[in-house]
């Protein structure tokens, strides 16, 4: 079985990681382009830009069954979905740019991380509800059972605010800090400016600044198998998410993991249920930021996640699916 990403750079290394881990009848590889191995059994791309649509075209023609794990994004309103229904129409009907169209409807699974992407898929390109299944993105199993103390051993005992990912303008990292800032509370970010975010990376450093005179910190080189960062999020008092836009954030899942409280601006996707009840913002103002943060800071209540959410499982999941194709 061959996994090939397309964007999803790190969920495809945990999957392949963890299936190679549980052993088993079914041997996955990573696609190396450099080699000419004979063609593998099963195709599993994640993600599709459309570089990658071509390939499928290759792997259609060397007569394999595939996968494709799509990610829409967050706004799954019916006026959205049926808009990109439209768009995705006259792209491969009347443009006749269909190659990603042949790619999704061709496939013989359809994998998403949210119902909602799911029925994105069967509105969008037609796909058979029968032939999409829903797993969810994976975190590492660490992240149930955790300590603060490497943490706490290299920066002190006290709490603070946590916010983990690239920083870029779409996750409001810097309005987090400057709301930190004037309720005084220490925030740490954990993760690299992401390419084409310098000058937001540069207003982000100045606000962590001006923090660091209550104790917050930036670090941006930590990933997520470092005991650090797996040991801040235990550390931390709560965890925060401004973020306008996402799927199913790897950052939340493992903040929910740990059972820590959790705080998220209003968005198309905090409308899934494993979101819905946490609190939000509900506008991205500095005013209902403060409002908002000081009252979890004051009663910050934990939250909890499922272990189907762990890497084992989401790895055993697609396993079957795998099984069930060489079946046919």
């Amino acid at each position: 079985m061959n996994l090939m990403t397309g964007g999803l750079q790190v969920q495809a290394l945990r999957t392949f990681e963890t299936l190679s881990a549980l052993g088993g009848d079914i041997r996955a590889e990573l696609f190396d382009w450099t080699t000419k191995e004979p063609p593998a059994d099963i195709y599993h791309f994640i993600g599709l830009p459309s570089y990658l649509a071509q390939v499928v075209e290759l792997v259609r023609e060397a007569r394999r069954p595939y996968i494709i794990t799509l990610l829409f994004g967050s706004d799954s309103s019916a006026i959205c979905m049926w808009s990109a229904a439209i768009r995705q129409y006259l792209n491969s009907q009347v443009l006749r740019r269909s190659s990603r169209y042949n790619a999704v409807v061709n496939a013989q699974r359809i994998v998403t991380a949210t119902k909602a992407d799911a029925e994105a898929a069967h509105v969008i390109y037609g796909v058979d509800k029968g032939r999409i299944e829903v797993i969810p993105h994976g975190i590492a199993p660490e992240f149930y059972h955790l300590s603060p103390k490497p943490w706490q051993d290299r920066y002190g005992a006290s709490p603070f605010v946590l916010c983990v990912g690239a920083i870029q303008r779409r996750k409001g990292q810097l309005l987090l800090a400057q709301a930190c800032n004037a309720l005084k509370l220490p925030l740490v970010l954990l993760g690299p400016v992401l390419p084409g975010e310098k000058d937001y990376g540069a207003e982000v450093d100045r606000a962590v600044q001006a923090n660091a005179e209550f104790g917050g910190r930036w670090l941006q080189n930590l990933n997520n198998h470092d005991p650090l960062l797996q040991s801040a999020y235990d550390a931390s008092r709560m965890v925060a998410l401004l973020s306008a836009s996402e799927t199913q954030p790897i950052s939340v899942l493992e903040a929910m993991a740990a059972r820590k409280p959790v705080l998220l601006q209003r968005a198309a996707y905090t409308r899934d249920p494993l979101f819905k009840d946490l609190p939000q913002v509900s506008y991205p103002s500095l005013d209902q930021v403060v409002r908002t943060l000081q009252g979890c800071w004051h009663e910050a209540k934990p939250t909890r996640l499922s272990k189907e959410f762990s890497w084992p499982s989401v790895a055993a999941r697609l396993q079957g699916i795998y099984r069930s194709l060489q079946k046919d």
